[in-house]
């Protein structure tokens, strides 16, 4: 498992808001989610969080459009997963507002840009 502390110190570098947000939540959640994220890295395909949710049955944070990004950007800084774009979310109630979608970070994705569309 990751050190949650040492990843809080490394986002407060690039944003501070997320760190805070990223210390304040459940260490417990923060390491089911993240195991559930490195299954969908290691699968080579698109994801988005609520893809975490229905899948692996982890509940929705407190808050979770800061708490997901908090978590998924913490993964980026430890280089877990990249940005792959973005896509409608299919979290019910999101009225299907764009969605950053990730990918694991071994798969060397193609940029958004230039894949073709979908």
């Amino acid at each position: 498992m990751p050190d949650h502390d040492a990843l809080a110190d490394k986002l407060a570098t690039l944003n501070p808001g997320m760190a805070t947000t990223y210390r304040a939540t459940s260490n417990d959640w923060k390491s089911r989610a993240w195991s559930a994220v490195e299954q969908l890295a290691r699968e080579g395909r698109p994801f988005q969080a609520y893809d975490v949710v229905q899948r692996f049955g982890i509940e929705e944070p407190d808050n979770p459009a800061k708490q997901w990004g908090a978590l998924l950007n913490a993964m980026r800084a430890a280089k877990v997963i990249v940005p792959a774009g973005g896509e409608p979310s299919r979290r019910p109630g999101a009225k299907g507002s764009m969605c950053r979608t990730w990918i694991g970070a071994t798969q060397n994705p193609t940029p958004a840009s230039e894949r073709p569309a979908a």
